[in-house]
C-alpha cells in the first residue's frame, strides 16, 4: 500500500444489499465474515478497490450492486476497539474488535455498480 493505513480519517465497510437491509440501528457486530473471524473488517480509501477485487469478484458476489459505509475513525477509534491487523498479503487492516453503531458511525453510505468489466464503479475516497 502506498499510504500509512494507520494514518486514515476515514474507513470503509462493504456490504451486500442483504447485509445493509439487515443492519441494526445499534450493537452491529458485523456481517456473517466478521462474526466468523472475531472482528468487524475495514479497508482504508486505498484497500477498498484490492478489497473488491479479492472478496467481491464475480467468482464470489454475483451481484452487481454494493454498499459503502463511510465511518470516520474517529468514531471507532476508542477503548482500543480499533486495531491494525496485517493481513495474508502483508496489508495492515483496520479491524474493530466490539460493534459499531450503524445510525452514528456510518456518516454516509453510498450505492456502488459494478461495470461492464467486472470492476465496481467508486467514487474519490477521503483518506
Amino acid at each position: 500500500m502506498t499510504s500509512d493505513p494507520t494514518k486514515c480519517t476515514v474507513l470503509y465497510k462493504i456490504l451486500t444489499p442483504d447485509e445493509h437491509a439487515g443492519l441494526p440501528t445499534s450493537d452491529w457486530k458485523g456481517t456473517s465474515l466478521d462474526l466468523k473471524d472475531g472482528f468487524v473488517h475495514l479497508s482504508t480509501s486505498s484497500q477498498v478497490p484490492l478489497t473488491l477485487e479479492r472478496f467481491f469478484n464475480k467468482d464470489f458476489f454475483p451481484g452487481d450492486d454494493l454498499v459503502l459505509g463511510f465511518i470516520p475513525r474517529s468514531s471507532i477509534d476508542v477503548d482500543d476497539k480499533l486495531k491494525f491487523d496485517e493481513s495474508a498479503h502483508g496489508d495492515r487492516f483496520g479491524h474493530v474488535y466490539g460493534t459499531i453503531d450503524p445510525s452514528k458511525d456510518f456518516v454516509k453510505e453510498i450505492k456502488i455498480a459494478r461495470e461492464s468489466d467486472g470492476k465496481f464503479l467508486l467514487p474519490e475516497l477521503d483518506f
